[in-house]
């Protein structure tokens, strides 16, 4: 079969791709090295002896998936379904606690004036800090960066666009932005709040993903990044439990691709990817089967990409050399348990289901010690 575009890669994004591809029209297939679809966003029965339990391995929760992706693949038309997360919760050894809700400004203040009644009236104003943010940062994650420095008249063209689509923006707003891609956690929130309690609840949005800590540059942008997500419930910075688990979304995405038209192939590993003329032209499997596309889209690590499917001497020198120095490691650990029964807080005693146990919950007795988050 002839084929109009190859993705390489069956995860979430992988799937996505190789969906709007087919949706779009092209003859796509979404080839995968693993027996099952999903990447890091996929559920497993990770203890034998207990084949019943079930875990989302890696990824765990929903909340920067772009709502126009659940609507363009009709998501969950193939199974998508969605439970908004509970509060953020947190607990320290004096007995006091702190709950912060995504939806409850008054409940927010209450709970945040227990450590600092000035901090629970900033609380106010940072959600609104945010929002402002969002306007700017949330659509900037599905353009296409343009391309700084290109004389070609379509790439000046998609500049000016930019540009003239952010126009109104004023200098506050723009510093905002900048300062954020430098700054540390720490910093923003020590311009924003005084109780080390609450600005520990926060800094763990700043951590999540990185190999940092709050003290570290652009941890702030980090911090902000996991503020405006979006699960379709109206509430900024929300975040949800798929049913299923993350499995299920990507489950969900495998559905929408293959109804969409798109070809999908597990036990499928790409050894090489062809080149012809500079372009890519196509992809060699492990087993030596070759297929050819136009379209060529990969959606696994650059570093195996550009290092180990292409052959380095197609690609120019200096983009080479970046990308080996490129460091994507990760201080990030996941560990999944199973447990007897819910957490019994001294601040809130019971192993009855509460709602402090429906939500994330942090342990981070202060800014420095921002690194530690359960989600149930």
């Amino acid at each position: 079969m002839t084929w109009e575009a190859i993705v390489i890669g069956g995860g979430h994004n992988g799937l996505v791709a190789g969906a709007y591809l087919a949706r779009a029209g092209a003859r796509t297939v979404v080839l995968e090295a693993r027996s099952k679809t999903g990447g890091a966003a996929a559920t497993d029965a990770p203890w034998p002896e207990a084949p019943d339990i079930k875990v989302t391995r890696l990824s765990y929760v929903m909340s920067l998936m772009p709502p126009r992706i659940i609507r363009d693949l009709e998501l969950e038309r193939h199974g998508y379904k969605l439970y908004p997360m509970g509060p953020a919760y947190q607990a320290w050894p004096d007995g006091r606690s702190l709950t912060i809700y995504e939806d409850a400004a008054r409940r927010n203040h209450e709970q945040i004036s227990r450590f600092s009644s000035k901090d629970a009236e900033a609380m106010t104003r940072w959600d609104a800090w945010l929002e402002g943010l969002a306007a700017v940062l949330g659509s900037l994650l599905t353009q296409t960066p343009p391309k700084l420095g290109s004389r070609r008249l379509s790439d000046l063209r998609d500049l000016l666009r930019l540009a003239w689509r952010y126009r109104g923006l004023d200098v506050r707003s723009v510093a905002d932005v900048t300062r954020l891609m430098t700054m540390s956690a720490r910093d923003l929130l020590d311009d924003w709040f005084e109780s080390e309690q609450v600005k520990a609840s926060l800094a763990i949005n700043g951590v999540i993903g990185t190999w940092a800590e709050p003290d570290s540059p652009g941890t702030a942008y980090v911090m902000a990044h996991h503020s405006i997500g979006d699960v379709g419930d109206g509430h900024l910075g929300s975040w949800g439990f798929p049913e299923g688990g993350m499995g299920a979304v990507s489950d969900a995405i495998h559905r929408s691709a293959v109804s969409l038209g798109a070809t999908v192939r597990t036990d499928a590993r790409v050894e090489r990817v062809l080149v012809a003329g500079g372009r890519a032209a196509g992809v060699v499997l492990a087993g030596g089967e070759e297929l050819r596309a136009p379209v060529v889209v990969t959606a696994i690590h650059p570093r195996i990409t550009f290092l180990e499917q292409v052959d380095r001497a197609e690609l120019p020198a200096d983009f080479v050399t970046d990308i080996e120095r490129w460091k994507s490691r990760s201080g990030v650990v996941k560990i999944n348990l199973a447990l007897g029964e819910l957490p019994d807080f001294t601040a809130d005693p019971g192993t009855e289901v509460g709602e402090h146990h429906t939500g994330a919950i942090a342990m981070a007795l202060s800014v420095t010690t921002s690194r530690w988050s359960f989600r149930n």
